[in-house]
């Protein structure tokens, strides 16, 4: 099968749906598919890239909308691909469109998956998103043969997709269980880092303004009111939002807790997650649609504390891989990571529990699940034709 996937951007930029890209597209070739990604160039230059069996075209992108790249070539590649399916994601509405069209012109049949719906991070973003979702997304989402949602608990609350329910099909997120796992050594950058003496809670995401839904800023407010000396906070990512959150916690009297690492290499990131002992995602609202580093702490064999919010709860079961809490509650926060780091015997019982979890969710089982639909989608246009 000729697989072609679109996304925002391509690794080394690093996001969720970049995560999923690029290991959904890497799981489908071991599979025997053709796989080719395309992308916006942002970080590195415009051009056709090779990954072992994958092949990447990163397009010239001519400035940004809603944080969302336009790649005016987009239209043209697509147009134009050798494919049997065609898998766009979201959120992007410019891609959504584009490869909604694309696929209306081609007669190639398209996929969507909806990681979640557009983020109100501003005024004007709230705006912009309402206008999306009543009377843009309509137009294209239509065209869509299916849609793939992350969890079944984040479909039942989107509004954007509630007319759309009978074509969509739920595969959760994946995680490679080999590259995170419990065993890694990383006893030498625990001691790089001075962490050799300390409970550590790691918090990987962008601290971009298009990334505040993650809640770091609340994670800060849940350090100070834990006033804990030997607990650390690790915040791995990078953005320009960075020099705010060390200012923050700067002012909060914590910054001698708090360890900021910038951006890190994707081969060196489970080791990140080795010498911590619980990770924390306290996201403020439905932005957060599935939230990826629980699984990578799970097969990592941690446990990890998150809102309960979007759809994390499709994915973190409270008492079993993790701990929920409200959205936008330092207080409560702060007394789920007292009650982590200072029981040992629970927290390793919920990361073992986690572990097994992260199991069900390889990301071999999850691309062999995305392969069928495919298969299914295409029998399923192939049939329409026939009818006619």
């Amino acid at each position: 099968m000729k697989i072609h996937i679109v996304n925002t951007f391509y690794p080394p930029w690093r996001g969720g749906a970049e995560t999923y890209t690029r290991s959904l597209a890497e799981n489908l070739a071991r599979l025997g598919h053709e796989v080719k990604v395309t992308a916006a160039h942002p970080p590195t230059a415009p051009g056709r890239y090779s990954y072992g069996e994958v092949t990447v075209t990163r397009l010239r992108s001519i400035g940004f909308f809603y944080g969302v790249p336009l790649t005016p070539r987009l239209i043209q590649d697509l147009i134009a691909t050798d494919a049997d399916i065609l898998h766009v994601n979201f959120p992007n509405p410019y891609n959504a469109a584009v490869g909604a069209l694309a696929s209306r012109i081609s007669g190639v049949p398209a996929v969507l998956t909806w990681h979640n719906d557009l983020p109100p991070v501003t005024r004007l973003a709230g705006v912009i998103a309402q206008v999306h979702d009543r009377l843009i997304a309509p137009l294209y989402l239509d065209w869509y043969d299916a849609i793939i949602a992350t969890t079944k608990i984040y479909v039942e609350d989107s509004k954007p997709l509630k007319k759309y329910r009978k074509k969509i099909h739920t595969i959760m997120n994946g995680v490679d269980c080999e590259r995170f796992r419990p065993d890694i050594y990383a006893g030498d950058l625990k001691n790089e880092l001075n962490l050799k003496d300390s409970k550590t809670v790691l918090f990987v995401g962008a601290l971009t303004r298009w990334h505040r839904y993650k809640g770091l800023d609340d994670l800060l407010l849940a350090f100070r009111s834990l006033n804990r000396p030997d607990v650390r906070l690790l915040v791995v990512g990078g953005g320009d939002l960075k020099h705010m959150y060390e200012q923050m916690a700067q002012n909060l009297r914590i910054r001698d807790r708090v360890v900021f690492t910038g951006e890190v290499p994707d081969t060196l990131l489970p080791k990140y997650y080795a010498i911590s002992d619980v990770l924390a995602l306290p996201s403020k609202d439905r932005s957060e649609g599935f939230g990826l580093t629980i699984l990578e702490a799970n097969a990592s064999g941690i446990p990890a504390i998150a809102s309960a919010v979007g759809g994390v709860p499709g994915i973190l079961i409270d008492g079993e891989n993790g701990v929920l809490v409200p959205p936008k509650d330092p207080k409560t926060l702060a007394e789920a990571i007292r009650r982590l780091v200072d029981d040992d015997d629970y927290r390793a019982a919920l990361g073992r529990k986690a572990r097994e979890l992260a199991l069900k969710h390889d990301w071999r089982i999850v691309a062999s699940d995305t392969e069928r639909l495919y298969l299914e989608v295409i029998r399923g246009r192939a049939s329409v034709r026939e009818s006619r």
